[in-house]
């Protein structure tokens, strides 16, 4: 996710999906998670760090991927102090590729 520092707020500039991410992907919208970020700018944000031009985020779906207008997403930066305390007590394969990339 790439932001931009405005007088008054934060914008965001770009979300960019990995190429291979299918578990992100919607047959009519495509990336849920740049849908949502576009539609809700950060109000779908449940984390904190300090502003950089391009963030690293994690995601989370609640709800049905085939119906998004009754679903959620949530994301939380991959710096944020509660997430980097959640991966330290994961033990998976997925997190720690998640963690790399």
């Amino acid at each position: 996710m790439s932001l931009r520092l405005e007088p008054s707020h934060v914008a965001i500039v770009e979300v960019s999906c990995p190429e291979e991410a299918e578990a992100c992907k919607h047959e009519d919208y495509g990336c849920v998670v740049k849908y949502f970020l576009l539609r809700f700018a950060l109000e779908c944000n449940v984390g904190s760090c300090e502003v950089e031009p391009t963030i690293g985020i994690a995601w989370y779906l609640a709800g049905d991927m085939r119906d998004l207008e009754a679903a959620q997403v949530w994301v939380i930066p991959v710096k944020d102090d509660a997430f980097a305390s959640w991966v330290k007590s994961m033990k998976t394969d997925t997190v720690d590729k998640v963690v790399e990339e």
